[in-house]
């Protein structure tokens, strides 16, 4: 009884962990948010949400397909609508969020625009702090939320309008609740935390359509864990286990082999089509290994137990995101064709997504996940380690459901094509808990890692932090003036990380919470001076920003403006108007007039339309060579692309000067 009102009162004596973990993501999440300016994707969340309550922005006759539904409030809520086209192939809680903040008041700015993303990053820390708090110590789980806050991936995503923070934080919330659920015995509690988690489930659905989904598989492999832990022992139950991972990722090897080498493909012979052929080959690489541990295990009783919220989990999954889904291939009958794509097709490498796959077997998720760690990578491999560790089998349960969490989600996005980085976020809780649970041994309990451990660790960094300091001063000396920015910002970053993460190495094995709270610090001072100054790496989406604001000074709000080809996203949020592209012109004069006769009508309509301002890229300029346009001040290099603006011949009243 004294062991539990221990753990009791030292629950109720950090609490304050609430309120720092707290204030470190807000901070990082919310610190010059509105900055910088906003790529490409970015601005598809923005420019949609402005469309949503902009009565002048509406669906363009000129380049969208098929009818023109009617104008009305529930159509501006419930179709989104970039630059004069359905944008259709996201569900639209980003959206919303961010429309719903324009409707309260909040200006139209970058701020607003990100702000649903940066909220659910600090919700997430905190959410992490308090799963981490009911299956760890209160210690654990606070490195593991502040690992979180301060890691590369919230620091790229969840200062990113994009959808994925959203969607990682309504996941991590339906499998925070799915934990917590299975491992309690009362029913109605079980059966509400259940239902709770499976509404999380379809809020991340309308966040980014089917793809959390996949956290429903580790659910199912941890079921599977339970259940033979029923019958076998922990190193049985723990052999067992492995052995499924050996066989899972030699199977994911195989369907790669399959996907990637011609004479594999087995479905060419059986006159199979490739997209059948190779969902059947995923689900028997994939799920054929999964079978078979859930025959092994022997899982049916711990199947019942959840089984009752099963099918109304499902439909309230459902319910949150088919909806929209039906009534946009409603009304527009090309958005069958478009989810198609953007979901099947993009998993299984059909429709011409094979060729932007990742190289096969070069374990792209699994670098991902240490390339999002970062700073905290180096308790990585400790952290994937210390679940099938026999001295850690006192934690055992808690310690296989991250596992799962991680594997599962892994395994999952390996095995289709359609990869990017940030997919893996939703991995990321789970990644930080265990990295959490490593640091404390590491510091503290040292029950696989003795002092030695943590004085190499925090040397490291320090070392790392010393020589990248003392680069980047030289390198400001030597650089030319082009990098010189890019010197800077490494110097300021490691200038700040410098001295606390050198304080801390005397203090691990004397004062170990000490010397964590200076690496803390130290991580932190160093994102606050990379947050500080805007981001010199990459310099297009200011380029963009610059030329879009120029346009919008420059070209008279009642003129009409086309460009030439499909505009970066950027740049028509920053020149605050739509920009039609007017190639989907041509391309639609192909589709009604074949070829030949759509040349001569493009060649014409070029010559003979009125719109008196085009914005061309370099590679489009001498298609113009012979079009009754002008360019207007000189071009501007965006990226590998030089981007001007064009207008008809006219007289001009006034010089125009480049941005």
């Amino acid at each position: 009884m004294s062991a539990l009102t221990n753990a009791a009162n030292n629950q109720l004596s950090t609490r304050w962990h609430y309120g720092l973990v707290f204030l470190v993501a807000s901070v990082l999440m919310l610190w010059q948010l509105g900055s910088a300016s906003l790529d490409g994707h970015e601005a598809y969340v923005a420019m949609t949400a402005r469309n949503m309550i902009d009565s002048e922005h509406w669906l363009d006759p000129a380049v969208t397909e098929g009818s023109i539904p009617p104008d009305t409030p529930l159509n501006r809520w419930l179709i989104p609508v970039f630059n004069g086209e359905p944008r259709l192939v996201k569900t639209p809680l980003a959206y919303w969020c961010v429309t719903a903040l324009f409707r309260l008041g909040l200006p139209v700015n970058e701020f607003t625009v990100r702000f649903p993303s940066a909220w659910a990053g600090v919700a997430l820390a905190i959410l992490v702090l308090a799963l981490g708090r009911s299956i760890f110590s209160p210690r654990a789980a606070l490195m593991a939320s502040l690992m979180l806050a301060s890691s590369l991936a919230l620091i790229s995503w969840g200062r990113n309008a994009r959808p994925d923070m959203q969607m990682a934080l309504w996941s991590s919330v339906a499998m925070a609740c799915a934990l917590w659920a299975i491992n309690r015995p009362e029913k109605p509690s079980r059966h509400l935390l259940l239902l709770i988690g499976w509404g999380a489930l379809g809020l991340a659905n309308l966040a980014k359509q089917f793809v959390p989904l996949f956290m429903i598989f580790p659910v199912g492999l941890y079921l599977c864990w339970r259940a033979s832990t029923a019958f076998l022992d922990d190193d049985s139950s723990r052999g067992l286990l492995i052995r499924y991972f050996g066989i899972a990722i030699a199977g994911l090897v195989v369907c790669a082999l399959v996907r990637f080498i011609p004479f594999l493909q087995w479905w060419a012979l059986v006159d199979v089509s490739e997209k059948a052929g190779m969902s059947m080959t995923i689900a028997a690489l994939v799920g054929g290994p999964a079978t078979w541990y859930a025959i092994r295990t022997r899982p049916w009783r711990q199947i019942r137990d959840v089984l009752p919220t099963t099918v109304p989990g499902i439909i309230l999954t459902l319910s949150l995101f088919i909806p929209w889904m039906i009534y946009i291939a409603y009304v527009f009958p090309q958005a069958g064709g478009v989810f198609a794509r953007q979901t099947t097709d993009r998993a299984l490498g059909t429709d011409g997504w094979l060729a932007r796959a990742a190289t096969p077997l070069t374990g792209y998720y699994l670098r991902a996940v240490f390339k999002w760690s970062l700073p905290w990578v180096a308790f990585l491999p400790g952290a994937l380690a210390v679940p099938l560790i026999r001295r850690f089998r006192e934690d055992r349960n808690s310690l296989i459901f991250l596992i799962l969490w991680v594997f599962g989600i892994v395994l999952l996005f390996s095995a289709f094509v359609g990869k990017h980085e940030q997919y893996i976020i939703p991995a990321m809780p789970a990644v930080c808990l265990l990295a959490g649970y490593c640091a404390e041994d590491v510091f503290f309990t040292h029950r696989l890692f003795n002092s030695r451990w943590a004085a190499a660790i925090v040397a490291g960094y320090g070392l790392v932090v010393l020589v990248a300091a003392v680069g980047a001063g030289v390198a400001l000396t030597i650089v030319d003036h082009a990098s010189k920015p890019l010197a800077m910002h490494v110097l300021i970053i490691a200038g700040l990380s410098l001295v606390p993460v050198w304080l801390a190495l005397p203090l691990v094995g004397s004062k170990p919470a000490r010397a964590v709270a200076l690496m803390v610090i130290s991580v932190f001072f160093g994102e606050m001076g990379f947050l500080t100054m805007n981001n010199p790496w990459d310099l297009r989406w200011e380029n963009y920003a610059s030329l879009g604001r120029w346009i919008q000074k420059v070209v008279p709000v009642e003129d009409k403006i086309f460009a030439f080809n499909a505009p970066d996203p950027s740049l028509v949020w920053y020149a605050r108007r739509d920009l039609p592209a007017a190639k989907k012109i041509e391309a639609r004069m192909v589709r009604m007039y074949g070829e030949d006769e759509a040349s001569r009508l493009w060649g014409k309509w070029l010559k003979e339309d009125q719109t008196p301002w085009y914005v061309v890229c370099d590679r489009d300029m001498d298609e113009l060579a012979k079009s009754p346009l002008e360019q207007v001040g000189d071009a501007i290099s965006v990226g590998d692309k030089g981007i001007a603006l064009f207008r008809r011949r006219m007289p001009l009243s006034n010089q125009i000067d480049p941005p």
